[in-house]
């Protein structure tokens, strides 16, 4: 079943969390951990919302049906069962949030560009996983043509669009890999934390200077 590095979850996370979308696409679904996680971390944890009756939307793409389980349907609202291009071609669907896992170097590189040019259309976002350099060749895993590796990547194929966030990650293999924050806007990690949200932590839960953010907020100290 599709899974990926570790190495880098942390830190998706905390840029899904500044971005705080309402609706996200996750293309190539795989064992589901992106689904989960966002799942997670934008209602269970600070919302605590442990209902099942989710608020945000979480969709995802997946080429391959016998990856989908029974567990995938209550993360997810909705699992397309087809191409990834296919579907960004057809859908009507926008999303605040595209989320491509390890998934892009699964594509011809051509195709590749062109279904990561419709999702910054579709999408506000742009959130890429994928493996850099020639030395991650890989075949059929689980009667699955579709886990074949078809194109190689560089940070130069990303470092084109105007507006990108890298970060480069090593694998268990000290193999090179990145994540990779698009969009055709500006990108602004600062709305749902607020500008000094950094700063201010730090000045609180490390240096003590709890009175002083109690000062700076007008007497509310949270």
């Amino acid at each position: 079943m599709g899974t990926s590095n570790w190495q880098n979850i942390s830190y998706n996370i905390d840029i899904v969390k500044k971005l705080n979308p309402e609706t996200i696409l996750d293309i190539g679904v795989g064992f589901g951990r992106w689904g989960f996680l966002y799942r997670e971390f934008l209602e269970i944890w600070g919302g605590r919302n442990y209902s099942g009756k989710w608020k945000n939307i979480i969709d995802g793409v997946e080429i391959f049906p016998d990856y989908i389980r029974e567990y995938h349907k209550y993360f997810y609202d909705n699992i397309y069962i087809c191409d990834a291009l296919e579907f960004m071609k057809t859908t009507s669907l926008n999303y605040d949030l595209i989320n491509c896992g390890d998934v892009i170097e699964h594509f011809e590189k051509k195709t590749a560009e062109e279904l990561i040019g419709i999702c910054l259309k579709k999408s506000r976002y742009v959130l890429i996983n994928i493996p850099v350099g020639t030395n991650w060749t890989q075949g059929t895993i689980n009667n699955n043509v579709y886990e074949n590796h078809l194109s190689s990547w560089r940070v130069s194929d990303f470092t084109k669009y105007r507006n990108h966030l890298i970060r480069n990650f090593k694998d268990i293999e000290q193999r090179d890999f990145l994540v990779v924050l698009l969009s055709e806007n500006k990108i602004d990690l600062s709305s749902a934390y607020g500008r000094y949200f950094a700063i201010k932590s730090f000045l609180k839960n490390r240096l003590g200077l709890k009175w002083l953010i109690g000062k700076i907020n007008g007497g509310n100290d949270n």
